[in-house]
Parts: structure tokens; C-alpha cells; sequence
């Protein structure tokens, strides 16, 4: 099937599927209209101006971005930040640590899996994990061709 590329194509199709309310018509029709209208297209719209202004959602909010999960250099101190405000009270140390996280391990490696997940994992993940992935088989085109004869070909009767 050559796919429909220009509203033209479709005649009054559409609009009479419009005008007589039929909206699965209308919906089929608008569907077999190829998705690149944008190729197609006779007029364009205008390029966007070159300079505008950045928007970073972040600073308007004052908001931090969430730090990285493992260790830092400056990670030494921010420990003894939170020492510090156990010493005071819990409430000081909750107010700490949501205010400067500290952080969850000591390298950053994800492609560490423990050992319970990957013991769950089917054989399928386990490969791609390993980068062990089967080899593929060269397609024979003549064969597909051979299936479809044996389908479209009469049954005979013994």
C-alpha cells in the first residue's frame, strides 16, 4: 500500500466524514495521511529569533540539582557537618541532611547489580548484562518466498 501523502489524495473523503459527524471515518482518514506532513509542506513557518533568553527552571526556584551518589572530595566535611548537628538535636540533623544529602556509596558504578536481582534475571538479560549476544543467521530471502507458496497453494486431497 502507497501511503497517502497529500490531503488531496483523499478527494472529499474527509470533509464529508467532517460534515456528516462520522468520526471514525474521520479518524481512519486522518490516520492514513502520512505523519512527515512537515516535508510536503508549501509554506513554513519562520525560523525562531537566534537569541533568546535561557530559562533555567532551576534557578528560578532556587532549587539545586540532586548531586551525584557517590562520594565526593567535599563529602569529608559535609559528614562532619552532620556529626555536628547530631550533637545538637535530631530535628538539627534532619534539617542538615535535607539540606546537603550525603551520599549513598562510595563509587558510582551502575552497572553494579546485586547479587538477589541477578539471580532473578532470565537468561536473555544475564547475556546483554554480559555483552554476550548470540550471533545472528544469515536470512535466506527464498525461503520466506517458498512459505508463502505453500500457503496460497490449493490444499490437494489424497
Amino acid at each position: 500500500m502507497q501511503p497517502i501523502i497529500n490531503e488531496w489524495q483523499l478527494d472529499t473523503k474527509l470533509n464529508r466524514a467532517l460534515q456528516n459527524q462520522h468520526r471514525a471515518d474521520f479518524a481512519l482518514w486522518l490516520a492514513v495521511l502520512s505523519p512527515a506532513v512537515n516535508e510536503m509542506a508549501a509554506f513554513f513557518t519562520p525560523e525562531p529569533a537566534q537569541h533568546q533568553p535561557q530559562h533555567d527552571l532551576y534557578q528560578q526556584l532556587s532549587v539545586r540539582p540532586n548531586r551525584d551518589f557517590a562520594w565526593q572530595e567535599n563529602d569529608t566535611r559535609l559528614m562532619r557537618n552532620h556529626s555536628e548537628a547530631v550533637l545538637i538535636s535530631l530535628a538539627q540533623l534532619k534539617l542538615e541532611y535535607a539540606l546537603n544529602p550525603a551520599p549513598w556509596v562510595r563509587q558510582n558504578n551502575p552497572k553494579k547489580i546485586d547479587g538477589d536481582v541477578y539471580a532473578n534475571l532470565d537468561s536473555h538479560t544475564r547475556r546483554h548484562l554480559n555483552g554476550i549476544l548470540p550471533s545472528k543467521t544469515p536470512v535466506d530471502e527464498t525461503g520466506l518466498f517458498e512459505i508463502l507458496q505453500q500457503l496460497h497453494e490449493p490444499e490437494q486431497v489424497n
